[in-house]
Formats: C-alpha cells, sequence, structure tokens
C-alpha cells in the first residue's frame, strides 16, 4: 500500500445540496429498516407503487423508502419506514439542547470547532465534513446536537493547542458531557447518522475520571451504537442503495467505525463481541471511501491522507482481532487448554498480524515526524502489540493448566515468542515522542499499556529459572518506571499506572519482589538482554507438575 493516496485515488466530495435524498441525514425526517422477520413482510413491499425521484410510498403518517431492488440479489427490496421528526419524542427539546450545548462553550464555539478539523478529524476522519461545515457555518442550529456536543468536548482535549484559548479558564467539561449525553440519548427517538457519529466520538473522549473509568456504561453505549447502527443498516452493504454517493462513502465510514468500536471495547473488557459475521455484509473499507482532503491551495494534505489509510489499516488490524478472539476467548474456545493445538492455531493468526506490521506505509510507522504537527501513530502501533499480547497471553496461559504441554520445541518456540513481544512493547512505549503523547489515542488505548504489564507478570509468574525471573522483573519495574514518567503528559498512561500498581499488580508485591512506592533504583541493565541465556529449556519434563507453571502459588 502506498504511504498516502494520490488525488487521483480520492473521489471529490458531493456537494451537500441533495440534502433531501439523504437517507440518513435527511433534514426533517428519520428512516428505520425494515427487517426480514418485522410484520411488513419484504414480498408485500415490491408490490407498492413507489414514486420518484426517491422511490417513496407516501402514506399520512409516514412513507416506505425503496433503497435496492433486489436484497442480497434476492427478489425482494431494501426498505425503511421514513417518519417527520416531529412525531418523535423529544422533538420538542431540540432548540433547548443546541443553545445549552452552545451556551457551555460560549463564546469559543468555533474555536473549538477549528481544533475538531484541525486536530482530530485528520486523526480519525470518519465525519462527513463538508455537509456539516456548511451548515455550521449557517447556524449552530443547523447542525446535529449530539454532534455539536461531542466534536466540541472532543476538542477540549487540545485547548491549550489554540492561542487564545490557551489563555483562557476551559469551559466545565462535566456540564458540557452531560448535555450532550442526554442529546444524543434523546435524538434515538429520531435516529439519524448524526446519532451515530455524536456517540462514537463521545466514546473516544478521555473518561470524566481517568482513574475509575466507568466500564459497563462504555460497553452499554456500545450496545446502544450497535442497536441503533441495525436500525439504520449500518450492518448492510449500501454501495448499490439509491441514496447520495457521499452519503455511500458516509455510511462504510461509520459502519466499520462501529465494528471497531464493538471488537476493541469486548477485548478491553472480556466481554463477547456483539458483531458477528452472519450479521454483517459491509464490504471493506479503502482510501476511496474518504473525503477529498485537498485545500483550498489545492495541495494535498498528506497528513490528512495518512489519517485515512491510518483507519483503513486500523480496520485490517481489527479483523485480525476478530479471528484471535473468535479462536481462541469465545465461552466454547476458552475451554480448550491443549497447549499443542493452541499453537498450531495461533502461528497463522501471528503470521497475518507481521505481514500487516511489515506493510505498513512509512507515513504511520512510528518514525515518521511532521513539523510542528501531532502525530497519532502511537494508537495503531499500540493495537499491533495488544493484538499479538492477546495471543501469546493465551498459549502461555495454557501451559499454566492441564493438561500439560511435553512439547519442548513449542514451549520453547512460546516463550521466545512472548518474550521477543513484550520486550519490543516495552520499548516500543519508552520511545514514545511528545508529538505521540500529546495526538489523539484511540478509546481502547488506555487497555493496551496496562495490558503490557499484565503480560510481563505473567511470563514472570511462569518463568523456568532464576534469571528469567530476574529479567521479567526488571523489565516491570521499568515498565512501570516509564508509565510513571509519561502518565503526566498521556491520559491513557496515568489510566495504565493506576490499573497496574491500583488492581494488577496490588497484593503481589512481596511475591513478585517489586517496590511499587518506590521505582528510582530501578536496575538499569539492557532491554534487550539476551532470552536464550536465561531460559530453562524444560530438560525434566517427565518430573515437572503444574505448580511449577505458576510458581506465585507456591509463596507464603
Amino acid at each position: 500500500m502506498p504511504d498516502v493516496a494520490s488525488p487521483a485515488t480520492v473521489p471529490p466530495d458531493i456537494h451537500h445540496d441533495e440534502t433531501d435524498a439523504s437517507l440518513g441525514l435527511a433534514p426533517s425526517n428519520f428512516s428505520e429498516l425494515y427487517g426480514l422477520t418485522s410484520d411488513m413482510e419484504p414480498i408485500l413491499m415490491r408490490h407498492r407503487p413507489y414514486d420518484a425521484p426517491n422511490q417513496e410510498f407516501r402514506l399520512e403518517t409516514h412513507s416506505i423508502r425503496k433503497v435496492l431492488q433486489s436484497d442480497q440479489g434476492m427478489e425482494y427490496p431494501v426498505t425503511f419506514h421514513v417518519v417527520h421528526d416531529s412525531k418523535a419524542i423529544g422533538y420538542q427539546l431540540l432548540q433547548s439542547e443546541h443553545d445549552s450545548i452552545e451556551a457551555c462553550v460560549a463564546p469559543h464555539g468555533p474555536r473549538l470547532m477549528d481544533l475538531f478539523w484541525r486536530i482530530m478529524h485528520p486523526s480519525f476522519p470518519i465525519l462527513h465534513r463538508q455537509g456539516f461545515v456548511e451548515k455550521y457555518s449557517q447556524s449552530y442550529q443547523s447542525v446535529s446536537a449530539p454532534l455539536l456536543g461531542a466534536m466540541y468536548l472532543i476538542a477540549l482535549g487540545w485547548w491549550d493547542y489554540d492561542r487564545e484559548l490557551s489563555n483562557r479558564s476551559m469551559p466545565d467539561a462535566t456540564s458540557l458531557r452531560k448535555l450532550t449525553l442526554q442529546a444524543i440519548q434523546n435524538s434515538y427517538h429520531r435516529p439519524k447518522l448524526a446519532s451515530i457519529e455524536a456517540m462514537i466520538l463521545l466514546l473516544q473522549c478521555k473518561p470524566e475520571d481517568p482513574l475509575n473509568p466507568d466500564h459497563t456504561w462504555d460497553w452499554g453505549c456500545t450496545g446502544q451504537l450497535i442497536c441503533i447502527g441495525q436500525a439504520l443498516g449500518l450492518h448492510l452493504d449500501a454501495s448499490s442503495w439509491s441514496i447520495p454517493d457521499w452519503e455511500k462513502r458516509l455510511r462504510k465510514r461509520l459502519s466499520w467505525a462501529i465494528y471497531m468500536q464493538d471488537k476493541w471495547t469486548a477485548l478491553a473488557h472480556g466481554r463477547p463481541s456483539l458483531v458477528t459475521d452472519d450479521e454483517w455484509m459491509v464490504v471493506d473499507l479503502d482510501i476511496s471511501d474518504f473525503e477529498s482532503y485537498t485545500s483550498e491551495d489545492g495541495e494535498v494534505r498528506v497528513d490528512s491522507l495518512s489519517g485515512a489509510v491510518r483507519v483503513v489499516q486500523m480496520v485490517q488490524l481489527t479483523r485480525i482481532l476478530s479471528d484471535v478472539m473468535r479462536t481462541f476467548y469465545t465461552l466454547r474456545a476458552s475451554k480448550n487448554q491443549d497447549t499443542s493445538y493452541l499453537y498450531s492455531q495461533a502461528m497463522p493468526l501471528l503470521g497475518l498480524l507481521d505481514a500487516w506490521h511489515k506493510n505498513l506505509p512509512k507515513s504511520l510507522q512510528m518514525n515518521y515526524e511532521a513539523i510542528s504537527r501531532l502525530c497519532p501513530n502511537g494508537y495503531l502501533s499500540l493495537a499491533f502489540f495488544t493484538v499479538r499480547i492477546t495471543i501469546l497471553r493465551r498459549l502461555i496461559r495454557s501451559t499454566a493448566l492441564e493438561p500439560l504441554c511435553l512439547d519442548v520445541d513449542i514451549l520453547t518456540h512460546t516463550r521466545t515468542l512472548a518474550h521477543e513481544a513484550d520486550q519490543e512493547a516495552i520499548t516500543f512505549v519508552s520511545r514514545l515522542r511528545p508529538d505521540h503523547l500529546e495526538a489523539f489515542w484511540y478509546f481502547a488505548s488506555p487497555f493496551g499499556f496496562p495490558l503490557v504489564g499484565s503480560f510481563t507478570t505473567l511470563l514472570l509468574v511462569t518463568s523456568r529459572s532464576e534469571p528469567e525471573k530476574t529479567l521479567w522483573r526488571e523489565n516491570l519495574n521499568r515498565y512501570l518506571w516509564t508509565l510513571r514518567l509519561m502518565s503526566k503528559a498521556c491520559g491513557p498512561m496515568k489510566y495504565a499506572v493506576n490499573r497496574l500498581e491500583g488492581a494488577i499488580l496490588k497484593g503481589m508485591e512481596h511475591a513478585l519482589s517489586i517496590n511499587l512506592d518506590d521505582l528510582f533504583t530501578v536496575a538499569a541493565s539492557p532491554l534487550d538482554l539476551t532470552f536464550a541465556n536465561t531460559f530453562d529449556p524444560f530438560e525434566n519434563l517427565a518430573s515437572l507438575d503444574l505448580s511449577n507453571f505458576d510458581w506465585l502459588s507456591a509463596q507464603p
């Protein structure tokens, strides 16, 4: 894949003059998909007299819109129930929602919006920028209130990157978050694509209390996001629907944003994924699904194009993660502790992962630097290490459980792979630059940082020799020290320190021989300490029992 797309590969965006033709962003209507098992029989739908230009059959209370003649090649159409916004519960609150959100940030709304488009959007370009900008230039009341609030809220994270704002008091983020969430919940009565955009952005925002994030709330919001997305047909392939081209591309971006939200939230919180392959028909995302990034002077904005490529790469990585979760972490799959079998399943997945990483464009690699610009490549590389560790922790876990693996080659190779992954992840974190730390981090990043420490601890407690234990103990101490140093500048790292020191390692300090209160005396041994010299080759397999694989179990 090239580093960035050429201008010719990115389609020009259609002006938002055809709003009335939109299905998901109509100015005064909302639409909901008629499913195959609803009382609106799809066979009967093909006999209605649909009128041009939008293929609608109009009734007094609503209309039925046909967007595709043949659903997956079947001889019945894809149809939506279309209703005027005024029929929805909470419609009368629209005006007050806009005004309350704007008042919360006034008079700084326009400057916050500029920060959003300058920093956030190039990092995660999923919105329909042109349509929003045209409406916002008319009035803040012309855009979606939930989306307005979510954009303001996430832009607060870069308040100091505006010369005028940095010298002023920041608006109350707690009040803005509350107003935005209320507006999002109210919008679900008349679901539109803007509702999806708003919730996706809200879930990217830093938690109100980074040391005590509300995991259950996050998972619940993700479930709502998926449900509303299904009501809007975002689990379907809309590439042939009779809707504007810009909406087809927007739907595709939002569909894959929902997919990623589901998979990474499920991983972070240890929950079953809610999006299944049997109920997912969206075709792969590519660079042509993003808006044009040509500036007013006609020059292509390289960093913005890198943002589009970054999202495409993140989707590809998430699809590998989905395979990993399905292979190792469903309730059925998690019962199998046969290390040899798990190893055979892991190697192809690790191969896919390595190929993905090897083919990353230069503009997305960690050594890429843009003058006077933040670099959001950190979240993509951290996601790579997270998936890699997620595979290997399953193998290491199985070696501490019955049945005992007696294959020396598999055991040796597994721990060698684990050593390489852990060392590379720790090195990655230690080399993060300020332009990485200050940039956008994907919502799952706060999970990735403590996972590295948790994996290091797992390798420590399953070590087979004293030198190996010493290696992992020093690495753990060093990693904690690195996180503590960087936590002041990076919210996800602050969360990681709290999780590791306050939960994951709590109660095991004596057994692990680590001191969480004094990390200033960390040994200065090199990160690339040769693993081969510390690893016991399992020479006496016949005499081993399972307790040897978890030496903490023998500690007083």
